[in-house]
Order: structure tokens, then sequence, then C-alpha cells
């Protein structure tokens, strides 16, 4: 049986201050977005200091844990935080987590798969392109969404799950149309906490976009309630990698760190900006991450291979 631990594997000076200053720059969009920042946290240890996957993912969530509960901490008062919308879709979305994780433990023992006669990491080269098809859906939703509405945010805001008549609805002060189905909403939080578990997201890259279009949340509030839900599902996912031994201690803290002072600012900037500039930034951060984790496939995938 495994026991809990935090592994402590000797990285060097040069992986810690790029793990800090990744962090510092993440935790800047957790408290700006309302995301845990895990859709760029993860592939950037792998990419760029080279850390294997299941570490990534592991030390990722811890780090997100305490980035969004600096950010909850920064919005008591504002009135962006629906706890008890982001409850109900916790009950789906902790029970999604405890599965993604036990899946993302099973494909880290698995051996190497060939991809274009090239050797690949399974974990690393599958959550890699998961990454890229998550981020890719969301981006394009989003834009699509900017262009039918000119970039402006409708005089209501009415999301897919108040026209769903599936189950039992409930009230929630969030919302302009207050009643919304909650077998949908306990469904979706399944599939983004699967997600969390497996890829290392905190799941707020898609759970803004679900609390937008889908619930009927402005952006604003959004983006606070989903920072609830991503310290709800990267607090179990952390407690299940410290006892798979896929945290590691030096780099978590000096990444906590990093993390923590930005997200103090990026929460005051967020907190500033109106629903369509957040969501136009969003997706410009989301371009980005696509276009650096692809390329990263590609090399992956054709460097260096002999015609």
């Amino acid at each position: 049986m495994m026991r809990a631990e935090i592994r402590v594997m000797d990285f060097t000076i040069i992986t810690l201050a790029g793990g800090f200053l990744i962090s510092l720059c993440v935790g800047v969009l957790t408290g700006l977005f309302g995301v845990g920042g895990g859709f760029l946290m993860t592939p950037l240890l792998i990419i760029l200091l080279r850390v294997p996957a299941a570490i990534a993912i592991g030390t990722d969530l811890a780090v997100i844990t305490i980035n969004s509960m600096v950010g909850i901490l920064k919005r008591r008062g504002t009135g962006t935080v629906d706890v008890k919308l982001a409850l109900l879709a916790a009950t789906g979305a902790l029970l999604g987590v405890i599965g993604g994780q036990r899946l993302m433990v099973y494909v880290r023992d698995l051996p190497p798969i060939v991809v274009q006669g090239r050797s690949q990491n399974t974990l690393e080269y599958g959550v890699m392109l998961a990454f890229v098809v998550v981020l890719s859906w969301v981006a394009a939703f989003m834009y699509l969404d900017l262009r039918v509405n000119a970039g402006q945010a409708p005089a209501k805001r009415v999301g897919l799950f108040a026209r769903i008549n599936l189950g039992p609805r409930v009230a929630f002060a969030s919302l302009e149309e207050p009643r919304i189905a909650v077998l949908p909403l306990v469904l979706a939080g399944a599939l983004i906490g699967a997600l969390t578990g497996l890829m290392g997201i905190g799941g707020g890259v898609l759970w803004l976009p679900v609390l937008v279009y889908l619930v009927g949340q402005r952006a604003a509030k959004a983006a606070g309630t989903s920072l609830l839900l991503v310290w709800l599902s990267s607090l179990l996912g952390t407690a299940l990698n410290i006892t798979s031994g896929n945290v590691n201690g030096w780099l978590c803290v000096v990444m906590v760190a990093g993390g923590a002072a930005g997200t103090v600012g990026g929460t005051h900037l967020g907190l500033r900006l109106t629903g369509p500039r957040l969501r136009l930034g969003f997706i410009f951060v989301l371009l980005a991450a696509i276009f650096l984790i692809g390329g990263r496939l590609a090399v992956m995938t054709f460097g260096g291979r002999a015609p």
C-alpha cells in the first residue's frame, strides 16, 4: 500500500527559480480570470523545466489550491462568489476528481507509446494532446460568442441550463434567470472534475465558460464562483496526489510563494474589468497556451526524426 508523502527531488536552482516565475505569472491569471492556471502551469513545468508529468500534475494542483484560496479571500464582500451554486456543482466535480486522478496514476505506469516512429512517455504525450483539444474547444466557443454579440454582454444573460427541463430546478441569487436544472450542472461538474484529476488543471479554464454560457452568470460573478470550485476540486486532487507521491515539496513551496503574490495583483485588476474585456483577454491567453503546447507536441512527434 502506498504511504502518504510529499516527494522531495533534487531540482536545480534554475528549476526552482523557473517554477517561481511560472507560478507568479499564472497567479495573476488566477486572480484576473478566476481560473486555477493549471492549463498553463502543468504544460509549462513539463515543457520549460522538464518536470516529470506526474510530478507536474500533482505539484500544480497543490499550488492551485493555495492560489485559488488567496483569490477567494481577496473577493470577500464583493458579491462575486455564489457559494450555493459552487457547492452544488462540486457534488459532481469531487467525484470526477477521484476518477480522473486514478486514471492518471494508471496511465503514469503504462509503458511508452510509439508515435511516428518515436518513443513517447504515455502520460506526458497524452496530457499534452488533451490540453490542445480542450483549450482549442474553449477558445473557439468563446470567440464565436463574442462575434455573435459584437463583443458586448447581452442585456439579459440566460444560460442553456435554464432552458433544460430535466429533473429538479434550483434558484440561485447570482443568476438573472434564477432557476436552472440541477442534473446538467452536476454532470458538468463531474466531467470537469475528471479532467482536473487527469490533467492537473484546477478546472477554471472550463468552469468559466460553463458558468457564463451554460449556467448564465455574468463574467465577474463566474470568475468568483469558479475560484471556489477550483479550490474545492484542487484541494481533493492535491490530497490524492500526495498519497500517490506526486507532489514535490521544494517546488511546491517556491511556486506557492510566486502564485500567492500574482493572485493578489490579478484579483485587484480583475475586479476592475468588464465582462467582454475579461473574456477577450482570456481568449488571447488560451491561444498562447495552444501555440506553446502545440509546438511542443510537434517537436515530440516529428522533431529530429530521420527522413
